[in-house]
């Protein structure tokens, strides 16, 4: 039976956060010695294994250079596990244990997504969720949904001016995409994504108009 569950454990997904990912790329670009490695080098790999992790907030088809990548690196600096050098990088003795024994440990099994959503976009399901709108649309009454909804699902009204509309839709789809991303969501929020597209189906014609 032990070992059973010993075989199952061993073939599991495996969550890892973000800086254990960022220092799993670093261990593979080193091939193995004390390899410098440059900061885009990095900045990319880690894009390219994991990308919903570290794609540009809005562009997901753009690697984000900035803290998602940066943080973690000086992070590992201070405990030991790197050098660092205008913007260059080299793992230490130890950080190269620490990267194998992570490798070792996630051996056979499949990495999934963090799965954290962005400050602003924790801020605007968090609105999206209280809003009349939403809740109408969960229950199914969606006869009920009138363009007010729509302008309250935005944050704006019907005198915001055309660009600052523009802005918050933008900012409002962003938000949606990052939700979207998240592979295991709660019976609510996973609504939010559904409710987005019938709002631009239900109300086209106002996002047309605004659009030109």
């Amino acid at each position: 039976m032990k070992s059973m569950v010993s075989e199952n454990l061993k073939f599991k997904p495996i969550k890892l956060s973000r800086a254990e990912k960022i220092l799993l790329v670093l261990y593979k670009l080193s091939q193995g010695s004390r390899k410098n490695v440059r900061y885009e080098d990095i900045v990319v790999a880690a894009f390219k294994k994991y990308p919903e992790d570290f794609q540009l907030r809005g562009y997901p088809q753009y690697p984000d250079s900035g803290d998602l990548v940066h943080k973690p690196l000086y992070d590992f600096r201070k405990k030991g596990l790197l050098e660092a050098n205008n913007k260059v990088f080299t793992l230490t003795e130890r950080g190269f244990s620490v990267a194998d024994k992570l490798k070792k440990i996630i051996a056979g099994r499949s990495v999934v997504s963090e799965g954290k959503l962005s400050r602003y976009a924790k801020e605007e399901t968090e609105r999206i969720i209280s809003l009349e709108g939403f809740q109408l649309f969960r229950a199914g009454e969606e006869s009920k949904i009138t363009d007010t909804d729509l302008y309250n699902y935005l944050g704006v009204t019907v005198r915001t001016s055309r660009n600052d509309f523009l802005g918050r839709w933008k900012t409002v789809s962003d938000a949606v995409k990052e939700i979207k991303s998240i592979k295991w969501l709660d019976s609510v929020r996973v609504q939010i994504p559904r409710y987005h597209e019938f709002l631009i189906e239900k109300f086209k014609h106002i996002l047309e108009f605004k659009s030109k």
